[in-house]
């Protein structure tokens, strides 16, 4: 009897998911979810809240993201405050994102140019915006993608990011293999839906490609000369977080191949970050 109504249950409930799933599909309408209420009601005008996950021992942040926009906020002086958080999320369910004015700002590059425009930050000339442009999307978008394939290969990301992690050691040693498996599926996914599947010499070899881009790009002290443009947060972000945490196949390639790329990151350090590091 028991177990015919556990089966009644699972079968109600499936119906119930398929029935959800139809309307969903078939009856609405694709839409931007709904922006959350502000967390910091009691705002400072002209004050960027950042949110973004908690800091690590060797560098600011492990996401690109995060590290990308608090190097904006930095570089171009703007008043900054940041929230770390574990749990909170954007609009579209990701982290950073930027309350400023009383106004949610999700996603990076939505960050970046609202931020700019707020507080007139200056542009290149119309060329060399162009090329910053061009920059950051290969680093934010395909570089990315073979990035997080290296970061998500190796043990040390999994101690970073279960540091983080309230609750007792033994917990997160059990959890740790599951945790690895699904961050690894989802990785796998996501990589391949936006820049394709590569094996790890194909990645390899695309990789050198962006990093050639990125090397034969700086001009100067920084990409574009002497002062820090958001570009050079761009790249930062994307090289920084993967070549500081750990020791990973990433550092080993900009190590052999790529010094003039680690001493770019080093001065940026020396600008913006330079008591948040361990080398």
């Amino acid at each position: 009897m028991i177990l015919e109504i556990i089966a009644i249950i699972i079968i109600v409930l499936y119906l119930l998911k398929l029935i959800f799933w139809i309307f969903k599909t078939f009856f609405t309408t694709p839409s931007v979810p709904s922006t959350p209420k502000i967390h910091k009601p009691d705002f400072q005008k002209d004050v960027a809240y950042l949110y973004q996950f908690p800091r690590t021992n060797t560098v600011p942040n492990l996401s690109s993201y995060c590290l990308k926009i608090e190097t904006f906020l930095r570089a171009f002086k703007i008043p900054h405050e940041i929230i770390e958080t574990p749990s909170l999320r954007s609009r579209n369910g990701t982290l950073p994102f930027v309350e400023l004015n009383g106004e949610h700002i999700p996603d990076s590059d939505l960050i970046e140019t609202k931020l700019r425009e707020h507080f007139h930050v200056p542009n290149l000339a119309p060329e060399l915006e162009a090329q910053a442009t061009a920059i950051s999307r290969l680093v934010d978008n395909h570089l990315l993608g073979l990035i997080v394939k290296y970061k998500a290969s190796e043990e040390g990301w999994y101690d970073a990011l279960l540091r983080g992690v309230p609750g007792p050691n033994f917990l997160k040693t059990i959890l740790r293999p599951i945790i690895k498996k699904l961050f690894m599926s989802k990785v796998h996914a996501r990589v391949g839906l936006s820049i394709g599947s590569f094996t790890e010499e194909e990645t390899e070899l695309l990789c050198h490609k962006d990093l050639v881009a990125v090397q034969n790009s700086i001009r100067g002290k920084f990409l574009f000369g002497d002062k820090i443009t958001s570009a050079d947060c761009a790249v930062f972000g994307e090289v920084a977080s993967a070549y500081y945490p750990f020791p990973n196949k990433f550092q080993r390639i900009i190590d052999s191949h790529y010094p003039k790329i680690r001493e770019y990151c080093d001065r940026i350090i020396a600008e913006l970050w330079a008591e948040d590091f361990t080398k």
